[in-house]
């Protein structure tokens, strides 16, 4: 049996990645995404098909890109699709729908209250199955089966200086985050070692070493070593903290300040909040106390978590 995954990079592409685990045990597996430095570091020796990087609400992009999905098709029995979005998926699901290969559609995590622009198109196809991440969500068309959330558990570390950071605003997308970088400039120790992954945003001006993106190998080995991490409210840099053992100080994106097209960050931020997943505050008020409240617990995780057919 042969499975296609199908996510645009960042935050749908780490929960899919982080998910598929669960959900293609001993299936042939076929990958479909942008080309960044996170999909080439975390898809390493996968079979993958790459589309452009586009901009949210591209229709014409996907469009175009459904041509990347047939070939896919073409080139190798694809039995069933999994996607976790965002519009890619729905570049996948046009193929998929005039060949009847069964579609499955899991909502991003970071959708706690609503759906997504695609998640809102998917609802109204009803031969796609439908999951959301969270039980509370449950509603006649969308189910629930699992969650990146799944297993993760808090506990009290010894304190320690903080000498080597991380922050990061996501490596992908149209939208800069400078309120978060000024904030955790002030924040941290002159003297610390910090990775700066920036995105889009601009950062001239400020005497930081700057990358708009690294590979996810390299990410994974800087969150493992780094002190605290500092992040934008987004799935896949909530998720990368955690699963080094991370509890992140995390700021959600504004719409006002026009760093983000909603406001679905403010949901996850106070889901993580609540769980004491991450210290959460506003981008331009986060305090030293806050790194050292962050960098005071440690994150672990089962790994018997069954898997799920969906």
């Amino acid at each position: 049996m042969t499975t296609m995954l199908v996510a645009i990079s960042g935050g749908h592409l780490a929960q899919l990645h982080m998910l598929a685990p669960r959900i293609v045990a001993g299936e042939d597996i076929v990958w479909m995404t942008d080309d960044t430095a996170q999909s080439r570091s975390l898809l390493e020796g996968e079979r993958v098909y790459h589309v452009p990087t586009r901009p949210p609400r591209d229709h014409l992009g996907v469009l175009r890109d459904t041509r990347v999905a047939r070939r896919a098709f073409a080139e190798h029995r694809v039995d069933r699709v999994v996607s976790s979005g965002a519009q890619i998926a729905l570049s996948a699901l046009i193929p998929a729908l005039l060949r009847r290969v069964p579609f499955s559609y899991v909502e991003s995590a970071t959708r706690v209250t609503d759906l997504s622009t695609t998640g809102k198109l998917i609802e109204r196809i009803p031969t796609v199955r439908r999951y959301v991440q969270y039980p509370g969500r449950v509603s006649v068309r969308w189910r629930y089966a699992l969650s990146v959330f799944d297993g993760f558990r808090v506990e009290r570390a010894e304190p320690a200086p903080i000498t080597r950071a991380v922050v990061t605003v996501g490596g992908n997308g149209d939208f800069g985050f400078r309120r978060l970088v000024e904030s955790a400039v002030r924040a941290l120790p002159a003297d610390a070692r910090v990775l700066w992954q920036t995105g889009s945003t601009d950062v001239s001006g400020l005497d930081i070493d700057a990358v708009a993106s690294v590979p996810s190998a390299t990410l994974s080995a800087e969150l493992g070593a780094a002190d605290v991490v500092i992040g934008h409210a987004g799935t896949g840099t909530a998720l990368a903290a955690l699963i080094a053992g991370k509890v992140p100080v995390l700021s959600p994106r504004s719409v006002h300040h026009g760093e983000h097209i909603d406001s679905h960050q403010d949901d996850l931020a106070a889901f993580l909040a609540e769980r004491g997943l991450a210290v959460v505050r506003p981008a331009d008020a986060i305090t030293p106390d806050d790194l050292r409240e962050a960098s005071s617990w440690r994150v672990t995780r089962r790994d018997d978590l069954e898997p799920v057919f969906i």
